[in-house]
């Protein structure tokens, strides 16, 4: 049976809102500014980490912090390296997938991240998916395969830059199964510095060895560097995870959901109007969208049932 909203449920909404309506905004930045700062992909993602980490490793060192982490046990600390070297790949192929094909294509495929967590954990974790899952995927798929065949058309270039954004996504999915289990015992300080350190060596290591020049770049670089890191990272990112205290994770993740809507607008207006995507893969989109929204609510159901049983 099913419950209407409580008046607890609903002022936490209220309470929510505008750190979701603030996190929105701030991750639908990320595509124009990763076009905007024009550097080369590695550098560009270790200089978004490292001005990440200027303002993160204050509040990571406060004294809980430092006790939190002395006493993780050493698989614990494996972990934190490995969901580093995942958020390292998502971003470094996030950011070379806007560099070859539309921003539209790149946000809306990486969206698909909650598909692959439900396959990840049928997998890995033991929570098989249901058969309303099961659609949603299938709805996803059908989706990517438009946008895919939309975008056979725009050259070789596109069709690459679409296969790196599914793979970013894969990386993403694996850096929050993994997260969901170390913020089980760590805050959120505690858990998103050392994880931003190990994305900043690998990072460093890729940019190394693609022989980018990590320094000498126009002002204007600099500042959609560290606009990144403010507004997509910070404002973004932090703001989601102050909302989820208030409402329940799904809700956090639907909106994110308008992240391919409103970064496709904001790069129509500052891009120009070559990032306007035609009607075949706009449809693709909406299938896409759809198929991950029927994924997250039917999860989220299945939870609540777990819960109560």
């Amino acid at each position: 049976m099913s419950r209407e909203p409580g008046p607890r449920s609903r002022a936490g909404a209220l309470r929510a809102s505008p750190g979701l309506v603030l996190g929105l905004f701030g991750v639908s930045w990320s595509a124009v500014l990763i076009r905007l700062a024009t550097v080369e992909t590695p550098v560009a993602v270790l200089w978004r980490i490292l001005f990440s980490l200027v303002l993160v490793l204050p509040l990571a060192l406060r004294e809980a912090s430092r006790r939190a982490l002395g006493s993780l046990p050493a698989r614990a600390w494996g972990a934190l390296a490995l969901s580093g070297g995942c958020l390292a790949a998502h971003l470094l192929l996030w950011f070379a997938a806007v560099g070859k094909t539309s921003v539209a294509s790149a946000t809306v495929l990486v969206a698909v991240t909650p598909v692959f967590v439900a396959l990840l954990s049928a997998v890995w974790l033991r929570e098989p998916a249901t058969t309303r899952e099961w659609g949603g995927i299938g709805l996803a798929v059908i989706g990517s395969a438009i946008v895919g065949w939309r975008d056979i058309g725009a050259g070789p270039g596109a069709l690459r830059g679409d296969l790196l954004a599914l793979l970013a996504a894969v990386a993403a999915a694996l850096y929050f199964v993994l997260g969901r289990r170390l913020r089980r015992r760590l805050g959120l300080w505690s858990y998103v510095a050392p994880v931003y350190v190990v994305a900043a060596l690998i990072s460093l290591a890729a940019a190394r060895a693609s022989g980018s020049p990590l320094t000498g770049f126009r002002p204007a670089a600099w500042g959609w560097l560290a606009a990144m890191a403010a507004g997509p990272m910070l404002l973004g990112h932090t703001s989601f995870n102050w909302a989820l205290e208030h409402v329940r994770a799904y809700v956090v993740s639907l909106v994110m959901l308008l992240e391919p809507v409103t970064a496709t607008l904001l790069a129509v207006l500052v891009l120009g109007p070559g990032e306007r995507p035609p009607p075949v893969a706009a449809a693709g989109a909406v299938a896409i969208l759809g198929g991950v929204a029927v994924v997250l609510r039917s999860r989220t159901r299945s939870r609540s049932t777990e819960a109560r049983t």
